[in-house]
């Protein structure tokens, strides 16, 4: 026959007091993440390292810059989202890029972006 022991042992109680403890410590470590990842995302892209999505449309002629990111698989996870944004807008989606850069603007409305992909075209076509 087991016996249950109703009162609780010394562990028990210094563990089960310590619970609230490594809640608070479990936050504070998830803020010093959190702070260090947007501190570092913000270094790279003042120094022109960050990644960002570059979704170049037509009807509207727009290229758009969803970022920063702090790496290329972290830009890819999150494009899907961008794209299905802008899809409501029916635009007709021309290209999609993950590059490093440091974009001025993140909405460009004018035939700029179109430029780029003509020439980036052309230089595949001859290639």
């Amino acid at each position: 026959m087991i016996m249950l022991n109703a009162q609780p042992s010394k562990e028990h109680l210094q563990a089960g007091s310590s619970v609230p403890n490594l809640k608070l410590l479990q936050a504070i470590i998830n803020k010093f993440l959190e702070n260090t990842e947007e501190f570092f995302t913000s270094y790279l892209e003042k120094t022109g390292k960050a990644w960002w999505v570059e979704i170049v449309t037509k009807k509207p002629d727009c290229t758009y810059y969803f970022g920063p990111f702090a790496s290329h698989r972290e830009a890819q996870v999150s494009q899907l989202g961008y794209i299905e944004d802008l899809e409501r807008e029916r635009p007709q989606l021309i290209a999609i890029e993950i590059k490093q850069c440091q974009p001025k603007e993140l909405t460009i409305f004018d035939d700029e972006g179109r430029e780029k992909i003509d020439r980036k075209m052309s230089r595949s076509i001859s290639a």
